[in-house]
């Protein structure tokens, strides 16, 4: 699950604009669903290079508090 609610992310994500902080803001649903994708795609990052010196761990630098349970 998110740590935080659709709604607070739209507002305190400062590098959306224009249609993108409109569909934020009007489908708080979409929201979820790309959490989902970019956890789903970080899992998967880090599969691939599981016996790599980097694999994938620099998630929290770009996704926060959003992709963490």
């Amino acid at each position: 699950p998110l740590v935080m609610d659709p709604n607070s992310i739209c507002r305190k994500t400062k590098r959306l604009a224009g249609k993108q902080a409109e569909l934020c803001q009007t489908q708080p649903e979409i929201v979820n669903e790309v959490a989902k994708g970019a956890k789903l795609g970080v899992r998967e990052c880090q599969y691939q290079f599981r016996f790599r010196r980097w694999n994938c761990t620099s998630q929290n630098k770009y996704f926060g508090k959003i992709l963490q349970q």
